[in-house]
């Protein structure tokens, strides 16, 4: 039997899945030149600069474009079909990419969303995902 496939963790993205299990929605903020940023980066993609800290972001935005996966490359997820993944922008200006939960075959772009966490095997990890908010 097929099973859904977890993140790998690492010691560079591990305060952002520790604030996912937390229920926060953590991005980087560089001290040098203030830049958000997110997917989690060792240095500023900005400045370079490395002294870089975690933030606790609002969790809203708007969806800036969104795919329907209809046949998943993992048999686990057949029973999830049609899957919604979305590029959100969130509020602060940085872009994540997420699946879209709830009420997703009323998606358009430009779309308002907030993140909700979605439980997994492992009671560590917990996934970012959103749902519409209109």
């Amino acid at each position: 039997m097929a099973e859904k496939s977890l993140p790998k963790i690492n010691k560079i993205d591990q305060p952002f899945w520790k604030g996912a299990a937390e229920g926060k929605l953590l991005i980087q903020k560089c001290r040098a030149c203030g830049k958000l940023q997110f997917f989690p980066r060792v240095v500023c993609v900005n400045c370079f600069s490395s002294d870089i800290e975690w933030i606790t972001a609002s969790g809203q935005g708007k969806v800036h474009t969104f795919s329907w996966v209809r046949v998943p490359r993992n048999p686990a997820f057949k029973d999830e079909v049609p899957i919604c993944y979305a590029n959100i922008v969130l509020d602060e200006g940085v872009i994540l990419e997420s699946r879209i939960v709830g009420h997703a075959e009323k998606i358009k772009l430009g779309d308002r969303v907030r993140v909700k966490f979605q439980e997994t095997a492992d009671p560590q990890i917990k996934l970012p995902v959103f749902e519409l908010t209109g």
